[in-house]
């Protein structure tokens, strides 16, 4: 009887399981298309912000499931000195936010969402921050384990 009553419980479950995988399918998918259409407005208005006389560097860029772009840009001279690797977040489709540009306490919430959740990756590449993160830098750097 133990047994019967397991087996349903088990079989009633799965179509639970199914519905959940296709209801995240679906929203990931929805939030994928909104994050995309973001990260193609926010190109050219930080290619406007950094003018940066090169190609924008990036590394990993994501979208969390609040619907923030986070990711990482090589700052080059747009911060002062070889920044490297900089964090930045751009909350739907509003103006980035770079770790540099404003006060740490302004900056942490929004970056505390982007190291805890990256959802969907936009851009695939490294989540350090730094000079040794950068293409450049990586030539330089010598890493050590220990």
């Amino acid at each position: 009887m133990l047994d019967a009553a397991l087996l349903v419980v088990f079989v009633g479950a799965v179509p639970i399981g199914l519905g959940a995988v296709i209801y995240d399918h679906a929203t990931r998918a929805a939030a994928r298309t909104r994050a995309e259409r973001i990260w193609t407005q926010m190109q050219p208005v930080m290619v406007a912000h950094l003018k940066q006389g090169r190609p924008l560097e990036y590394g990993a860029v994501w979208a969390t499931h609040s619907g923030l772009v986070c990711g990482l840009i090589n700052g080059w001279g747009s911060f002062g000195g070889l920044s490297g690797m900089t964090p930045f977040y751009v909350w739907k489709a509003g103006k980035p936010v770079f770790a540099p540009e404003v006060s740490v306490t302004d900056f942490a919430p929004g970056w505390r969402d982007c190291a805890t959740d990256a959802w969907i990756e936009l851009v695939k590449g490294s989540m350090e921050t730094g000079w040794c993160a950068t293409r450049q830098g990586a030539k330089t750097c010598k890493m050590m384990s220990g």
